[in-house]
């Protein structure tokens, strides 16, 4: 998956979340990086490496499952194909647009 690719799917489904209210860093094969900062209306969607609220760090492949919805975030994530770090909540309300 290309990071336009990346890009293209999480702007779509971030659109969903405008009570996030948080930024989250999404990094793909540990060297593609997607910013979203919906903390301002609209979400603003970056390749900027940044500190965030909430880091989702997943492969390619893994991703592709989510976004296709061949796969969900919280099957992916217990069985260690993502890892979070920080917020928890973030996480979560994350996965239920993912």
């Amino acid at each position: 998956m290309t990071l336009e690719q990346v890009h293209q799917a999480i702007s779509e489904r971030i659109a969903r979340a405008s009570d996030l209210n948080a930024t989250v860093k999404f990094v793909v094969d540990g060297d593609k990086i997607v910013y979203v900062d919906a903390t301002q209306q609209p979400a603003v969607i970056s390749y900027d490496d940044k500190p965030a609220d909430c880091t989702v760090r997943v492969s390619s492949e893994t991703f592709d499952d989510i976004i296709s919805g061949r796969s969900s975030a919280a099957t992916a994530f217990m069985f260690g194909k993502i890892k979070i770090e920080g917020s928890m909540s973030v996480a979560l309300a994350i996965s239920r647009v993912l």
